[in-house]
């Protein structure tokens, strides 16, 4: 046992070492095959209690998980490339990708109708889920902290709601999709600001493979 949990702890940090392109930037592929190879060898051991067993549970793990690091990437380059210039923005920390949809360009102020002039990039991120359909929707309301809470909850959930509905209009399965409000209760940026209550006030899109 102490053996194997030797190489997987160097294994770990010898490949952490290749999660990077030489620009700094993250290689998400590298991520998911490293991720799934670790939770695969941890598997294999639990299973087969031997070092074989961790091995091959590893190597299929880091298969799979390289598999799924591509096609994030892939559908998160595919999605830059898509909603370039309709003001959303696309994150991917290896184990998600989040499309970010501000109040500004998605809803008018106090609103939970989701502006025409954006349907068209809601019906490309709809394209994507269906080309990549591998993978959970959560769709998420945000507010900042101008009003009651309870507005601001009621707010983020029909906001929510309605880029949910709107994804599953435009084919996605509702099997997959699930929404939530958040109210002003996660910020990302200083609701002491005007800039930052504008960032604070979003829609987001959370694409979780399945695996």
């Amino acid at each position: 046992m102490i053996k194997v949990t030797g190489i997987l702890s160097a294994a770990t940090v010898i490949a952490l070492a290749g999660c990077t392109y030489n620009d700094g930037t993250a290689n998400q592929p590298a991520t998911g095959a490293i991720i799934g190879g670790v939770t695969g060898a941890a598997i294999g051991n639990a299973i087969g209690d031997d070092t074989k067993s961790t091995v091959i549970g590893g190597v299929i793990g880091a298969a799979v998980g390289g598999a799924i690091g591509t096609d994030m990437a892939r559908q998160e380059r595919e999605l830059n490339q898509q909603l370039a210039g309709t003001g959303a923005v696309i994150t991917n920390n290896g184990d998600e990708l989040r499309v970010i949809l501000p109040e500004g360009v998605t809803f008018s102020t106090g609103s939970a109708t989701v502006a025409s002039s954006f349907l068209p990039a809601l019906r490309e991120v709809a394209r994507s889920l269906n080309a990549y359909p591998n993978s959970t929707v959560r769709v998420v309301g945000h507010t900042d902290n101008v009003g009651t809470a309870a507005y601001n909850q009621q707010l983020s959930q029909e906001r929510a709601l309605s880029v949910a509905r709107i994804l599953i209009r435009d084919g996605v399965s509702s099997s997959r999709i699930t929404y939530s409000r958040r109210g002003y209760n996660e910020p990302i940026a200083s609701n002491a600001t005007a800039a930052g209550r504008a960032q604070n006030r979003r829609v987001e899109i959370v694409i979780t493979p399945t695996r």
